[in-house]
């Protein structure tokens, strides 16, 4: 693990020159090498040199790995939140609404896929219970909007009777798994994937 700078140099840092890399372009160059080598695979002066700057300037935005991990999770999980909530309030009904959430997701997912990978894959592997104490809401506000969904549509007679968290894990367990086997630019979409999953799984808590 990178040794952390002191408290004294850190305050005596100077900010990157005009031009170089901020901390958003920082954080995503983060998440593409989070997603392929792993947290503890990844060092600072992988970061650092990937995006052409010295390690030095890195520290000037991020002087811990552990940090910059966290702000990778959680401007994700945000993100992902707001997608989500808009998705939600666009559908017509319980089921159309989880449709929704779940092809937000997938398009999310296909839009910033290191950024998804780096945080479903090492999310509990890496943090500390500060730092899973930090992001946890924002996971389970993800969760609950979508669970909530799957409750009202079994409660309106949409799906039948089944434990509406069971129900949702089993969604979000497709959809987390979809990374490890399904390339970008094959013969379908993220979503397209989903929407077969969604075709299967809402088929089996139809009602009888």
């Amino acid at each position: 693990m990178d040794s952390k700078v002191s408290t004294s140099t850190s305050k005596k840092a100077s900010p990157p020159p005009e031009g170089q890399l901020r901390d958003e372009q920082l954080v995503q160059i983060a998440a593409e090498l989070f997603a392929r080598k792993g947290y503890a695979g990844t060092s600072l002066r992988d970061i650092a040199e990937a995006a052409g700057i010295t390690k030095a300037a890195l520290y000037y935005w991020f002087p811990e790995k552990e940090q910059l991990f966290e702000r990778v999770v959680a401007s994700r999980l945000a993100a992902l939140v707001d997608r989500v909530t808009q998705a939600a309030a666009q559908g017509s009904d319980p089921v159309d609404r989880i449709r929704r959430i779940m092809r937000a997701c997938a398009e999310h997912m296909d839009r910033d896929r290191a950024g998804w990978m780096a945080s479903s894959d090492t999310f509990w592997s890496n943090f500390n219970q500060a730092q899973r104490d930090a992001v946890v809401p924002l996971r389970d506000r993800f969760e609950h909007t979508l669970r909530e969904c799957v409750r009202e549509a079994i409660e309106t007679g949409q799906l039948r009777p089944a434990d509406p968290a069971i129900a949702t894990r089993l969604m979000l367990s497709g959809l987390n798994m979809l990374p490890r086997w399904h390339k970008p630019g094959g013969r379908l979409t993220a979503a397209q994937v989903v929407e077969q999953y969604l075709d299967i799984v809402l088929s089996g808590l139809l009602p009888r």
